[in-house]
């Protein structure tokens, strides 16, 4: 089956994006085709229908990946959560440098490579959603059930409604098309956001209507995946009462919030926060409850040339095993989770928000279990002596090296602590830079916070800390009051909690804190952003090149 999705991908995606965009994407239809299906033979039946789909989860997986063909060195959801408050680009080269320096940086060439391919990546998605939408549609009852068309066009739509969601973070006003297009299109315009928002709302609330409300697949989308963006959108569209119930209405679904140790290190030292990350439990299949959409990856895939996997692990991890004299330069092994690159590291706000006024961690979401703060030190780590030495520091075998997490951050710090939520290697090649685990992308707790938001905004401040406590409890956090419920407080616990997992960016802009939060909390960002120019990222210069027939005007400041 994923052998197939990865032909189809590469057959009806070359089609749709020439259909979209006409010739200008010569590196995308460059690319060698492996095996050629026209969407006219694959769309006759629900089985065919099925295999579109699996292409087009394996395009939205592609958000965890490098840009291009999602294997390359660069994470394409960098703009979606770098440069906040909470994450900053530690190293200083790489496409995402812009996180850090903004200004002319924003529109580099290394900048427009990274923004570009994004904007190409979601629209190509949103077109294998319209052709599958439109081709489902066409099908007679006799070839497939209704009940069966209307759940393949529920999962295209809410793809397509998550499509269009990053696009209107990223971009403002884009381009709105749900039709599927035969031939290539020159005078595209930039519709409103509103109006992309009236079309998000329809097909999530379609979706929501037709949706299963537990998996039939680990890797498909439920119910609640729809409700959990309805429920965004509604906000982001103050309409907070209507969030309020279909946020509710997805946690008293099936799916439950994890509130016991459970799967494959249930009996080991850990806690109930860091079972839902371990390896092995983040599928329904295997007891996580909380998971609402899994990013299924399989090593097997790349042994057989295919691209597949992530590299969210090696993004967020420190180079321990560096070598280069400017970081700790220990043993690589399986338990320290194979090879690093230090790209992206959390803020030394991040770390605080753990903390009490002395220093002391007072919740379970920021202990070791879940962030790497200390080495252990081991017999491959020493020198000839039979000493570990580091920073002017002597260590034994056995001795534990902590790491700094009170240092405000700093660029080529090789040393940062860092987030143990992406932890995945294999004993056959620890230099792998890519992930092959399956990775939740979207939890329940998410929606509870979303839930807490829209009753502080809605006046009812006893149910937002009640809904905040939930997830506190579960942390061994102090739990709150009404009084203590503020929209930072809210952002600081969505911090907490979804580290690394949220587009960090995307919440802070809907609650129009970008700009105040990273000027205040990221060391490195502060003071370079422009709030008339950063706000919105650049339309694609090669778009409005592309697009002869209708005059494009590009984002404030581009």
């Amino acid at each position: 089956m994923k052998k197939t999705y990865r032909i189809i991908i590469q057959s009806v995606l070359a089609v749709v994006l020439f259909a979209i965009f006409g010739s200008c994407q010569d590196d995308f239809l460059d690319q060698e085709v492996v095996s050629f299906t026209s969407p006219d033979a694959i769309y006759v039946d629900l089985e065919g229908l099925e295999a579109g789909l699996n292409g087009l989860y394996a395009s939205v997986r592609f958000e965890r990946g490098g840009i291009g063909n999602g294997s390359s060195n660069d994470l394409r959801s960098d703009p979606m959560m770098n440069g906040t408050d909470v994450i900053y680009v530690n190293r200083d080269r790489g496409r995402t440098r812009f996180l850090n320096e903004w200004g002319s940086e924003l529109i580099s060439n290394s900048a427009r490579n990274q923004l570009d391919d994004i904007w190409q990546w979601l629209y190509e998605v949103i077109a294998s959603a319209n052709q599958i939408i439109n081709r489902a549609e066409q099908l007679d009852d006799n070839i497939i059930s209704s009940e069966d068309r209307n759940r393949v066009i529920a999962e295209a739509r809410m793809i397509r409604a998550w499509g269009y969601r990053h696009l209107t973070f990223l971009y403002g006003d884009v381009p709105l098309n749900v039709e599927e297009i035969q031939k290539p299109r020159l005078d595209w315009e930039r519709n409103p956001v509103e109006e992309i928002y009236d079309q998000m709302q329809a097909d999530l609330e379609f979706a929501v209507a037709n949706l299963p409300e537990v998996h039939i697949n680990d890797g498909k989308v439920i119910k609640a995946v729809a409700q959990h963006y309805l429920a965004e959108l509604f906000i982001i569209r103050e309409k907070y009462e209507e969030a309020i119930a279909v946020a509710k209405d997805a946690i008293a679904g099936p799916r439950k919030l994890i509130t016991e140790r459970f799967g494959v290190a249930a009996d080991q030292p850990g806690t109930v926060f860091s079972d839902i990350f371990q390896t092995g439990n983040a599928n329904p299949s295997d007891g996580n409850t909380e998971a609402l959409w899994v990013f299924q990856n399989d090593l097997a895939l790349r042994d057989q040339g295919g691209n597949g996997g992530n590299i969210m692990r090696r993004w967020f991890m420190s180079e321990y095993s560096t070598g280069s004299g400017n970081g700790l330069d220990l043993a690589l092994t399986l338990e320290r989770g194979g090879r690093g690159n230090t790209r992206s590291s959390a803020t030394t706000f991040q770390f605080d928000l753990y903390r009490d006024e002395s220093g002391n961690i007072i919740d379970e979401r920021g202990d070791a279990n879940i962030w790497r703060n200390y080495f252990v030190i081991i017999e491959e780590d020493v020198n000839n002596n039979g000493v570990y030495e580091y920073d002017g520091v002597t260590y034994n075998v056995g001795d534990t090296l902590f790491l700094d997490v009170t240092s405000l951050e700093r660029e080529q710090d090789r040393t940062r602590p860092y987030t143990r939520k992406w932890d995945w290697t294999h004993d056959g090649n620890l230099q792998e830079s890519r992930n092959f685990d399956d990775l939740i992308h979207l939890r329940l707790a998410d929606t509870y916070l979303l839930l807490a938001e829209a009753y502080f905004k809605n006046g009812n401040l006893d149910e937002a800390a009640s809904t905040i406590n939930v997830l506190r409890r579960r942390a061994n956090a102090p739990e709150i009051t009404p009084s203590d419920v503020t929209l930072d407080f809210i952002l600081d616990e969505r911090a907490r909690e979804l580290f690394s997992e949220e587009q960090r960016r995307y919440t802070l802009l809907r609650n129009n804190k970008w700009v105040e939060r990273t000027n205040l909390h990221n060391n490195i960002a502060s003071g370079r952003i422009d709030p008339t120019r950063d706000i919105l990222y650049p339309i694609p210069q090669s778009f409005i090149d592309s697009n002869i027939e209708r005059e494009i005007e590009n984002n404030p400041g581009y």
